[in-house]
């Protein structure tokens, strides 16, 4: 049984990365096969058994593949005003946009959509900005536009298309006319109780008046509402190897479970003479308190997980039978995977399971340890692990998180979430005390996450250090880490030493390029820009993408991990063309974390949002050289300041060997026809960033007629609100000399120039294509 397990987990998991999905047909050809191969009478028979699973594994990911495709919102539908009828489906998360707007985002149930040739998608992603409080389980329609779940692709960079692909979401889109939104019910379908219940919870611990960091952390461990933690929260827990602990996992259902556990022990004992044969008391209990647990996280994977083992653990011992850790742990993972079968294309599967499949592989030579010995080699063993799963999955690692899990973890497990969950429960039944068990969950956190705070600020860089590692170096790494648990002197232990030298020796390589070669690497930041231009160990960047500049913004979520997956350690020149957030909102992210030798700006230091120390305005003229003999040069703003903002931009030209790349940020067309009469020929370009994302300002026939770029690429975002890029420009592309390039429909877009060859130019959305996406 656990090769067929083996199988079906492998298969479901494989599928998830096809390229293409084959012909729904063949999952009937592996269902047969499935069933030829199961061996009903031979006992030995194990591969058989690995080969029956692994086809019914592929049989349930292609069916499961094709019905999510079926159900996507087709191409001539997407930006199409449409009538949503259906269910708020999930807990809301509500958010303050700059200028002060608060939006809310939820899943949606569709009933019926409007017009008909559009129907088919089931499970919607809508923002809401509106006055209305939306609520789980409530029946409303809406007037909204949609468009494909869609996700930034960018080489070592999280696509949240894969978040969508998991979660079965078929569209996403934002209502309009928000004032003229309809609630159809005024109670809720009795699948959204349990969310409804989650709302309810999580806003009256809003309304506690606690530091707003403890609130946030409260709302997360409690009822998994992590909409109230922001990025540099989130990065505080990340530098002494805590975001574990902002998940409901493993961890808390089990400190629940084993209350429950002792509950029923204790009930037990007062009541033996009427529970004579209540010995499944204690076991039942833990489980039904695991399960409302899990419940209130809204059934994350991680708490799925635990409660499917813990499952296995009380139906054995029912039954009178052993349930052996490896059984529960497939039983587990099977579980996981039918219910959602593109779960392992997240980094929640791999680090959940591989979390616990390395604690049970240690379990099995720790036998004879005491407790604290047990504790304190359990933490430096998972610290050691999650160093390269860290580098792969969020390029980087905490070197604090040993000593931070070891004071943070009991603390949790014996005070804040016991008492969260105790003050849970004293609210819901109307209790008095529950003000006063409210305060001591967050009085350690209160105490606790300034001090962290003000550590991590004087400690500079060293807490939490920026590692890379590929598929190739992240194997070998987890196999060494599971060979240093082996015992006493094992003759393993030397090769796990050398296993370990692909991930240790390369620590930040800086992946230069060949002598006189340049790499342009045009990032996928949505509707902005972000431009990378690579030789040799100088690097250049050319805006920041856009978002918040005090939160999520492209600088943190795109520019550098992909730099730091370069193994990019320091920045030769960067570039913000003008003080659009779209082109800037990053600046800050990325020059607290990388040194920037030489930094340019267009328009004044009073037009940006974050402070300008250092730098100078970019002025027409202004060149300097690379090593490798690439030359750049600013062609505009002169000294003069134009009244609209976009003109500001730095327009940047580099002279590449025989070719020549123009950079054009934001100008429109009033400064494109004094750039042709300035510069004439000098403006010729063979490769042309479109200015303002495409827009019908800018790119004027005129314009193009000077350049005559042989490649334009537009940066901007897929189906997004501006048009960009506006039809006119794509009418003019289309009829011009040129190849369009474009990172909405291709991903980030690389081009390699190098001497005496051609021009090499690589689609990531097209070379690392997945079905799904």
């Amino acid at each position: 049984m656990q090769s067929w397990m083996i199988g079906l987990v492998s298969g479901i998991v494989f599928g998830g990365y096809w390229t293409r999905l084959p012909p729904w047909q063949l999952s009937l050809a592996l269902v047969a096969v499935a069933l030829i191969l199961r061996p009903w009478h031979s006992s030995h028979s194990a591969l058989r058994l690995l080969i029956a699973g692994l086809a019914c594994g592929s049989a349930l990911a292609l069916v499961s593949g094709t019905l999510l495709l079926d159900h996507r919102i087709t191409k001539e539908c997407v930006g199409l005003p449409v009538v949503v009828t259906g269910t708020v489906s999930s807990l809301p998360r509500s958010g303050e946009m700059p200028g002060g707007v608060i939006r809310q985002r939820f899943e949606f149930t569709v009933d019926e959509l409007y017009p008909e040739r559009c129907a088919g998608p089931q499970n919607v992603m809508l923002s809401y900005y509106g006055d209305h409080l939306i609520e789980p389980g409530i029946k409303w329609q809406f007037e909204a536009k949609l468009k494909k779940p869609w996700g930034l692709a960018n080489p070592g960079v999280y696509n949240m298309q894969a978040w969508f692909a998991q979660r079965g979401v078929d569209a996403v889109g934002s209502v309009r006319n928000a004032a003229k939104a309809q609630q159809l019910s005024a109670s809720p379908a009795l699948t959204g109780i349990p969310n409804r219940l989650r709302q309810r919870i999580s806003e009256h611990i809003q309304d506690l008046g606690l530091q707003p960091d403890v609130t946030s952390v409260l709302r997360a461990i409690t009822v998994a509402d992590s909409s109230a933690i922001d990025s540099r929260l989130w990065f505080l827990f990340q530098q002494f190897g805590l975001n574990h602990l902002l998940v409901i996992s493993g961890l808390h259902i089990g400190m629940v479970a084993g209350v429950g556990y002792l509950l029923g022990g204790l009930f037990l004992k007062i009541f033996s003479p009427v529970l004579s044969n209540g010995s499944w008391l204690p076991s039942v209990l833990a489980l039904l308190l695991a399960g409302l647990y899990a419940a209130l996280a809204g059934f994350s994977l991680p708490a799925q997980r635990a409660l499917c083992m813990l499952a296995c653990f009380v139906v054995a011992s029912l039954a009178g039978r052993h349930s052996g850790s490896a059984r529960s742990y497939l039983i587990a993972a099977s579980a996981v995977l039918i219910l959602e079968p593109l779960a392992a294309i997240g980094s929640g599967f791999w680090l959940s399971f591989g979390a616990v499949g390395a604690l049970l592989w240690l379990a099995c030579w720790q036998r004879g340890f005491g407790s604290f010995t047990r504790l304190l080699t359990t933490q430096l063993y998972m610290s050691v692990l999650m160093l390269p799963l860290g580098a792969f999955f969020f390029g980087g690692g905490s070197l604090a998180a040993l000593l931070a899990n070891v004071l943070m973890i009991p603390l949790l497990s014996i005070v804040v979430v016991p008492a969260a969950l105790a003050a849970v429960v004293c609210f819901l039944l109307g209790w008095n005390i529950e003000s006063h068990v409210w305060q001591l969950a967050a009085w350690p956190l209160g105490k606790l996450l300034p001090v962290a705070a003000d550590v991590a600020e004087r400690a500079g860089g060293w807490l939490y250090v920026p590692l890379t590692a590929n598929v190739n170096e992240i194997l070998p790494s987890v196999l060494a880490v599971a060979l240093f648990a082996l015992p006493g002197r094992s003759v393993m232990k030397p090769l796990a030493v050398i296993l370990t030298l692909p991930f240790l020796l390369p620590i930040n390589p800086v992946m230069t390029t060949a002598p006189g070669s340049t790499r342009v690497t045009v990032l996928d930041v949505g509707q902005g820009t972000a431009v990378v231009v690579h030789s040799g160990d100088r690097v250049l960047l050319y805006d920041t993408g856009g978002g918040d500049p005090n939160g999520l913004n492209m600088g943190s979520m795109a520019a550098l991990p992909f730099l730091r997956g370069q193994g990019i350690t320091r920045l030769d020149t960067v570039v913000i063309s003008h003080a659009d957030l779209d082109h800037s909102a990053g600046l800050d992210a990325v020059r607290n974390a990388l040194p920037i030798d030489r930094l340019r700006y267009g328009g004044l230091p009073a037009h940006y949002s974050q402070r300008m120390t250092t730098g100078r305005p970019c002025v027409a003229g202004e060149s300097w050289h690379w090593p490798g003999g690439q030359t750049f040069q600013f062609l505009s703003p002169a000294l003069e300041t134009p009244r609209k903002r976009n003109n500001n931009s730095c327009v940047l030209q580099l002279q590449i060997g025989e070719y020549r790349i123009l950079l054009a940020g934001d100008i429109e067309e009033h400064r494109e026809r004094l750039l042709v009469r300035y510069w004439g020929e000098y403006l010729t370009s063979e490769w042309l960033l479109a200015a303002h994302h495409g827009s019908k300002t800018s790119t004027t026939p005129t314009f193009l007629k000077r350049v005559q770029p042989q490649i334009v690429v537009i940066s901007a975002g897929y189906a997004n609100r501006f048009g960009h890029p506006h039809f006119t420009v794509s009418e003019r592309l289309q009829h011009s000399d040129a190849t369009t390039l474009s990172t909405a429909t291709s991903g980030a877009l690389e081009f390699y120039f190098e001497p005496g060859q051609r021009l090499r130019i690589r689609a990531y959305r097209q070379t690392d294509h997945r079905y799904w996406m």
